[in-house]
């Protein structure tokens, strides 16, 4: 946190801002939010469930979209949804209750617990808190995993052959870097303590006691009722939507990859805060950050951050068609759990929505809202106009490239290929050193019957990205 010299006035001013928005805070305008979902399910396929609860109780509970899109069946406020990330939440419960019996230390090594670990630098120098943190040095599986049949993958041992033996990317705890893989691990460590297999444990000593009656890592080659499916929309084929079942895990891991409803997410969040599962002093190490992380902190399986002097605990979990996330606000009452089964757009404007509605704006929020602005500028009057319009506010605002991306591949999916390539210029030109806009463009100017541009953009893209396989061969049969 920076420190100023003036610390008094500093501190005048913090206090000021946090009852100013204290105030407000607790009387968010669900009109508005309805309204501007409603606007989302209508104008950029919002798909899923959203909650908002005040002290334990929905106040706010509404579906929008399809479970299952080609027939049309309508997600309901009971749908589960996959949680990617949101279950390493209760990956680190489950430590932590075994820290509170005594069985295990964050400052204990792997290899302390899996004697016969088959990596050494891993056994002999990554500690719990490392693995808790992502700030072990190991990466994660995903890469290798795609290459294999998922319906292998059934218990937490079945994923090691895919990481044991990667060498770990740093000196551990001296960096950060997100990993699968450590939750993995952590799931192992939990199986050896406890004697039971991870998903038993978790059963028994987190869902049940919590009443998630509706949570699980189902086997999902089995018919399990009221799960949705996960969409995305096609670059290739515009206007084909693509179902993400051939892309998740057969079964839900320690890393991610379960399911859960709004409603059982919010039990969560209650018996979380009633210290029904952990001690009090026990959720606050948990929910407490230790390592930067994104815009806030992240600490035992939960990110922290600090908005307008409220505080906001829990965690995000996305993949293709998958975007969701549970927000706790302990000082003003709030959870918040936004699941959905499309694209992450809607998502990531849910979440600043109501965010901004609970505890007031920040420069994120408020670049998200404008890069929306600029981009039905674009839209509506053009790349020129669009340009001129963000050259102007370049000292009060920043454009999101990701979301102008997002939106140029939502145009380019309805066929509306003009739109589409004026938000990817508008890309290249504010971010000239990222790679995917030229890749991007050139399925824009394919999709138009441009060939010559698509060829253009596409060299530029290879150029860039000359490990790129599909890339090379796209573009053998371009210039045939």
């Amino acid at each position: 946190m920076e420190h100023f010299k003036i610390n008094f006035l500093f501190t005048v001013f913090i206090l000021c801002t946090m009852c100013t928005h204290s105030v407000w805070a607790q009387k968010p305008d669900l009109n508005e939010i309805k309204q501007q979902l409603k606007e989302l399910e209508k104008e950029n396929y919002l798909s899923g469930v959203i909650l908002i609860a005040k002290d334990g109780r929905p106040i706010y509970k509404k579906a929008f979209g399809f479970a299952n899109l080609p027939d049309r069946i309508k997600n309901k406020t009971n749908t589960k949804f996959n949680l990617a990330s949101i279950n390493k939440m209760f990956t680190a419960m489950a430590i932590m209750q075994l820290v509170e019996s005594g069985k295990i230390s964050f400052q204990d090594k792997v290899g302390k617990y899996l004697t016969d670990y088959p990596n050494k630098a891993v056994a002999d120098s990554v500690t719990i808190h490392q693995l808790l943190t992502h700030t072990s040095g190991m990466h994660s599986f995903w890469e290798e995993y795609d290459k294999l049949a998922k319906e292998k993958f059934r218990t937490v041992s079945d994923y090691l052959p895919l990481f044991v033996d990667k060498k770990l990317a740093f000196a551990p705890g001296s960096d950060f870097l997100y990993s699968n893989s450590g939750y993995m691990v952590l799931g192992l460590i939990i199986e050896k303590l406890s004697g039971q297999n991870y998903f038993d444990y978790v059963k028994e000593h987190i869902y049940k006691p919590a009443k998630m009656t509706n949570t699980d890592a189902y086997e999902l080659d089995n018919a399990v009722p009221n799960l949705a499916t996960g969409y995305t929309m096609s670059l290739e084929e515009p206007g084909q939507w693509k179902n993400n079942i051939f892309l998740n895990p057969t079964k839900g891991t320690p890393a991610g990859g379960g399911y859960s409803t709004v409603d059982d997410l919010l039990n969560f969040a209650n018996v979380l805060q009633k210290n029904i599962l952990l001690s009090k002093e026990s959720i606050t190490l948990c929910t407490s950050g230790k390592v930067k992380y994104r815009e806030g902190m992240y600490g035992y399986g939960f990110e922290e951050s600090i908005i307008n002097g409220h505080r906001i605990i829990g965690h995000t979990g996305g993949h293709d068609g998958i975007a969701s996330e549970i927000m706790i606000y302990p000082d003003l009452g709030y959870t918040v759990v936004i699941l959905t089964n499309g694209e992450v757009e809607n998502y990531w404007e849910a979440s600043n929505l109501i965010k901004k509605q609970l505890v007031g704006s920040t420069p994120s929020i408020d670049n998200f809202f404008y890069t929306k602005g600029a981009i039905k500028t674009v839209c509506d009057k053009g790349y020129e106009a669009g340009i001129k319009e963000i050259e102007q506010n370049s000292k009060k605002y920043a454009v999101r490239e990701n979301l102008v991306e997002r939106y140029a591949y939502k145009f380019l999916f309805e066929k509306k290929t003009n739109q589409a390539i004026d938000l990817f210029k508008l890309n290249i030109h504010l971010f000239p050193n990222s790679t995917y806009g030229y890749y991007y463009i050139s399925e824009a100017y394919r999709a138009s019957g441009q060939k010559q541009k698509a060829i253009e953009y596409l060299k530029l893209y290879i150029e860039k990205e000359p490990e790129d396989i599909d890339a090379k061969l796209k573009y053998s049969i371009l210039i045939k």
